[in-house]
């Protein structure tokens, strides 16, 4: 089996904030049907050096993935394109002299020709849907509130109204300062009308999971309108960006 996707759909809203901290890759309305990586980075670190740690991220993973196209799509691979995101990074801070503070979250996913390659680190989330069959695959949140609901100290409704949801555990930051340990799956049984979906906290905070379920997988719903459904639930309910792409596949 081949995997083949639709157009991907994609969302990059600034939503109540004034600056956008959230990258995506491609740059939006850029995807097409021959797009084989995406990603989506969330930055923090206030205004501009979020900006900067997300699109840095973005581009140095996207760099190194261009320059080693024969090297297999694997949980190594990830790692040495984060390690030239973090040096890229050092480059910046020793620039700035130190006086700069920044981190990402990171969502990636590599459609190979049998098999989707998906990472994550931070609470930006990657979702794989299934019309019929509801989530098949969801990645865990690297989040404070997410190992209270491991240890049984909090259920998932609570954690999603705690005041330290905000408070993640992962992060892509200057080399010193943490070391980063992404979550990698591959992904293996992907079936026609299936969808990845990869998304920054901004979209998580607005919509749960049974919502979300309830909108991609709608058959009788057009691509476009799902993602302007959730394109309108975020702006109403979310104090922050919201990013994601929607990938349909076929």
């Amino acid at each position: 089996m081949y995997i083949s996707i639709k157009e991907p759909l994609f969302c990059y809203e600034t939503g109540k904030r004034k600056n956008n901290e959230d990258y995506i890759f491609p740059a939006p309305a850029t995807a097409t049907e021959a797009s084989r990586l995406f990603i989506v980075c969330d930055g923090m670190g206030g205004h501009e050096d979020g900006e900067i740690a997300s699109k840095t991220t973005a581009e140095a993973i996207v760099e190194y993935w261009s320059a080693n196209p024969l090297q297999p799509d694997d949980a190594g691979k990830v790692n040495q394109a984060i390690a030239a995101a973090v040096n890229k990074m050092d480059r910046l801070v020793e620039e700035a002299k130190g006086n700069i503070n920044m981190g990402t979250t990171l969502t990636l996913a590599a459609i190979g020709t049998e098999s989707v390659l998906v990472a994550h680190a931070g609470d930006s989330r990657i979702y794989l849907l299934r019309p019929g069959a509801g989530i098949i695959y969801r990645s865990k949140d690297h989040s404070l509130v997410q190992k209270w609901v491991d240890a049984g100290w909090l259920s998932p409704e609570e954690a999603n109204e705690h005041p330290m949801s905000n408070i993640i555990t992962q992060v892509i930051q200057p080399q010193g300062q943490a070391t980063v340990f992404p979550d990698v799956a591959e992904l293996k049984d992907i079936k026609e009308g299936d969808y990845l979906f990869l998304c920054s906290d901004g979209v998580t905070e607005s919509i749960d999971d049974r919502t979300l379920v309830e909108i991609i997988t709608k058959r009788e719903m057009p691509d476009h309108e799902k993602m302007n459904r959730i394109k309108h639930i975020c702006l109403e309910n979310s104090t922050d960006n919201h990013s994601a792409y929607l990938i349909p596949f076929v």
